[in-house]
């Protein structure tokens, strides 16, 4: 696949998440900080000086047969 040009910036990268998951993501850390969480895990995983390993929720967002709905009723 050719990279699309960015002009100086990162080239577009594509990754295929199901919709549950990228919502559930985004409820996490922040609609807009999601690219920058999957950076720092990327980061992390290849062992980069300085990277830290990313901070888990204390608690379960959605995930298998778990809706944000479902959860908010068992509130």
């Amino acid at each position: 696949m050719a990279k699309q040009k960015t002009d100086g910036h990162t080239p577009l990268r594509q990754l295929r998440i199901p919709d549950d998951e990228w919502e559930a993501f985004g409820q996490l850390v922040g609609d807009r900080n999601r690219t920058q969480a999957v950076r720092e895990f990327i980061r992390w995983r290849l062992r980069w000086p300085a990277s830290k390993q990313p901070e888990r929720a204390p608690e379960q967002i959605g995930g298998p047969g778990i809706s944000s709905k479902s959860q908010e009723e068992s509130a």
